[in-house]
């Protein structure tokens, strides 16, 4: 059995180009490919496909799924032995895509912003091939998805995609491993969302967490491709920006707000983060809305830079 995991960004999303039900009899072969640019799921129902890829001999029994890899040469390595029948779909894919003998996160092909984003694992790990404990409700699954994919009525791309990944959620796997991980990403997410104002360093989260530090940031890494404090100070710039945007708020207000009592230090960091300092941001939202500029209070023009430092132990 072919032990290896395909890993793939679901940002985007894979996407379902066509599919169907086959059966084969004794004798019959799969077709020999070499050139077709989609990854190809077969789920076998009865009997025992014989199918190789590259030389890789595989032999797929009933209740087993296999998944093909894009561009590569198929072929029966052995005539069908007995009737054989199986659920196959091409699907596309135009994200990020790893295959290999672990499972390997990967980053969303697209950027997506931090403050609204709250898929803490945006990885789709498939095995090669499986063994599908309950196989019944995933044929279900399959015979709705050609039913509707084959159907006259209009608008049905959007539901027969939605079959389709349901598909794949049924036959992609997690190790313990992983999913603890990423279980314990989550929860220093929503750490980090509750208190991005406050002085969040790796002892603040080794203390909520009660876990070493370095355990706790390489979970964080490994779930969501960054470390807890790139995560933080991105998560604060993107709530800078939107409250420079979309309000008067004075620009040390706002720095103290997303937790940096030292507006320098703030500025910093966001012409970084944005390319722009925080100014240009406010000149922009004044030009667009015509609004007047919000009167600094005296104090505020000679606030000093007393504030801490963030901390990048992360």
């Amino acid at each position: 059995m072919n032990n290896e995991f395909i890993s793939i960004s679901c940002i985007p999303a894979p996407t379902f180009i066509e599919g169907d039900y086959v059966v084969f009899q004794p004798g019959d072969r799969h077709p020999d490919r070499t050139t077709l640019p989609y990854f190809i799921l077969i789920v076998v129902t009865h009997g025992r496909l014989f199918i190789a890829e590259d030389g890789n001999n595989m032999t797929v029994a009933a209740g087993e799924s296999v998944i093909l890899l894009p561009k590569h040469h198929h072929y029966s390595w052995k005539a069908m032995s007995e009737t054989t029948e199986y659920y196959w779909a091409h699907f596309a894919v135009i994200s990020e895509w790893d295959v290999g003998p672990q499972p390997t996160p990967m980053r969303s092909s697209i950027e997506v912003p931090i403050l609204h984003y709250h898929t803490a694992q945006p990885t789709m790990y498939l095995l090669r091939q499986r063994r599908i404990e309950e196989p019944q409700p995933l044929y279900s699954l399959f015979n709705r998805l050609f039913a509707a994919s084959t159907s006259p009525m209009q608008n049905n791309f959007w539901p027969t995609q939605q079959l389709f990944l349901d598909v794949l959620q049924t036959v992609q796997i997690v190790g313990e491993e992983e999913s603890t991980a990423f279980r314990l990403a989550e929860k220093v997410r929503r750490y980090l969302d509750d208190h991005f104002n406050e002085d969040v360093t790796s002892a603040t989260l080794s203390a909520a967490f009660h876990l070493h530090s370095s355990y706790i940031i390489r979970s964080f890494k490994s779930a969501m491709g960054m470390t807890p404090n790139e995560y933080l100070i991105a998560y604060r710039m993107e709530h800078a920006y939107k409250a420079l945007s979309n309000t008067d708020i004075p620009v040390q207000k706002v720095a103290v707000m997303v937790g940096y009592p030292n507006a320098s230090y703030f500025a910093t960091l966001f012409k970084r983060h944005y390319g722009m300092s925080p100014s240009s941001v406010r000149s922009l939202n004044l030009i667009h809305t015509g609004a007047q500029p919000h009167p600094l209070r005296r104090e505020q023009r000679g606030a000093g830079n007393n504030g801490r430092k963030e901390n990048n132990d992360d």
